[in-house]
């Protein structure tokens, strides 16, 4: 395990993540005010819509990183360098297919969606940049596996900052001098996808000089292989849309826009959480894959378990505080709306998080060991599940929006209780124990974490930012404190201590 790198890598995806944090939580309640409750949720709702359209997208693209980074640690760069070129051609075809439904989306929208009569201009022209989001972020993707290839996802970090910046100051240029529209969104956002995608094609250029990309190295025959493998991937994605991605969809089809509105806010910090998670899991990703590439498997499971408690020391943290704080919170971000309703709904929308937290890097395994069939069709049945679930629920009980986050939540539980654990530890061909204790252990870090955050909620009143922002640093770094010697063993602490004296000894 390269202890440095991952600690360099995890710094700075964090200080990525708090950077798109700070600009989504002071964006979202101005547009809700400056424009409409629905605003919000349509905009996400736009993202929603690519997440969709990229089901199809990630058959080609999900191995893509697994196939070219084995190729390069065993020096086949020839090989590289034909999955590299027959990806982007790929990518390239794909992104002109996609540019036909894009735009009967953008014609005819509010046929489509229940849409104010008043804001169907302003949401065409969003989507309309969505799609051209979509179609650039679809083109550069390739792009980023050099940073993963090479274990550089610190690189990429940086740069989601910058772009993330420059986002927020066209965001608040945009709503401050004219008047204001959802439209800007999606602005920003094409701007974010250019500024990143630019700076990972000057990363691959740099990181790695084998690979070129030239006609002559497309593959036809690579694209079969990459898409063979990748359909299933594609199918995983089309089951987590049916658990959770179609729930902003349904909620506006079945109750009305504003009902999509409030969702939206309840499940914004699931959704960052949920982003957190992928950002962390994806550091350890790229040392996974490089050590199954050159066979050390001992290590690798080493590795993946140290990369659970990982997960476990960070999220257990903010899921347990907003279970905790989170009536606050919402009082205190969007006093307009009902608090308690808004931190029963954010709750259940979390509410897999509990489980998942604990044991997401497994399902890299299924990706680096090429056995993601199973999986695939375990997530997109249950997906199935829960959306009929959630059609019986919505006609036969006054549930509301509550039955859309129970059901997600439920089938969610199931599977990753009785699933992924024991397939993983199949496909690594060890005891099938192997990742419960790290379930368990993550239960353990969760139920030591809301202690403290109770404690803190009992023994001080909390009524404003300052004292929440105040109180929960206390409590987060007695939570921390508390995970250090909950959830850690000795080789993490070291690493965290480290790492910790680093810092120290650059601010002396």
């Amino acid at each position: 395990m390269n202890k440095k790198q991952l600690a360099v890598s995890m710094t700075a995806q964090i200080l990525s993540f708090l950077v798109s944090l700070g600009v989504s939580f002071v964006l979202s309640p101005y547009m809700g005010r400056a424009i409409d409750t629905s605003a919000s949720g349509f905009v996400s709702q736009g993202n929603y819509f690519v997440a969709y359209a990229q089901i199809v997208v990630s058959a080609l693209n999900t191995m893509a990183s697994r196939f070219i980074t084995v190729s390069i640690h065993q020096g086949r760069e020839e090989e590289a360098n034909r999955y590299f070129t027959s990806v982007l051609f790929g990518n390239i075809f794909m992104a002109g297919v996609f540019a036909v439904p894009a735009t009967f989306l953008i014609l005819f929208v509010d046929k489509i969606l229940n849409v104010p009569e008043d804001m169907v201009t302003d949401l065409q022209i969003l989507f309309f940049f969505v799609a051209v989001n979509f179609m650039l972020s679809i083109i550069l993707s390739v792009f980023q596996i050099a940073v993963y290839t090479k274990d550089r996802l610190d690189l990429l970090a940086v740069k989601t900052i910058q772009a993330e910046l420059a986002r927020m100051l066209v965001l608040v240029g945009c709503y401050t001098f004219f008047p204001a529209h959802m439209w800007y969104v999606g602005v920003g956002t094409t701007l974010e996808t250019l500024i990143i995608g630019i700076g990972n094609y000057r990363y691959t250029k740099r990181l790695m000089p084998e690979v070129h990309i030239r006609r002559e190295y497309f593959d036809f025959q690579k694209i079969k292989e990459l898409v063979s493998l990748g359909a299933w991937n594609s199918v995983t994605r089309l089951g987590q849309t049916l658990l959770e991605g179609l729930d902003l969809l349904i909620s506006n089809l079945m109750i009305d826009a504003t009902a999509m509105g409030i969702l939206n806010y309840a499940k914004t910090i699931p959704l960052t959480v949920s982003n957190l998670m992928g950002s962390i899991v994806g550091i350890f990703n790229p040392q996974i894959t490089i050590l199954y590439a050159e066979g050390k498997y001992q290590e690798m499971i080493h590795l993946v378990k140290s990369a659970n408690r990982i997960m476990i020391f960070l999220l257990s943290i903010p899921i347990a505080f907003i279970t905790v704080f989170g009536d606050i919170f919402f009082s205190l971000w969007l006093p307009e709306y009902d608090a308690r309703q808004l931190h029963m709904l954010c709750i259940l929308s979390m509410g897999t998080l509990y489980i998942s937290m604990s044991i997401q890097v497994l399902y890299h395994i299924f990706i680096i060991t090429k056995r993601v069939k199973l999986n695939s069709l375990v997530i997109v049945f249950s997906g199935v599940c829960s959306t009929a679930t959630v059609f019986l629920l919505l006609n036969t009980t006054d549930l509301g929006l509550y039955a859309i986050v129970l059901s997600s939540m439920g089938y969610g539980w199931i599977r990753n209780l009785l699933f992924t654990p024991l397939y993983a530890s199949r496909c690594l061909g060890v005891s099938w124990k192997t990742f419960y204790g790290d379930i368990l252990t993550g239960i353990k870090s969760l139920i030591c974490v809301g202690a403290v955050g109770m404690v803190f909620r009992l023994l001080f009143p909390i009524s404003s930012w300052a004292t929440l922002l105040v109180f929960g640093e206390m409590a987060g770094v007695a939570a921390l404190a508390a995970n250090y010697f909950a959830v850690l063993k000795k080789e993490e602490r070291a690493m965290v201590m480290a790492f910790v004296k680093k810092k120290l000894r650059r601010q002396e």
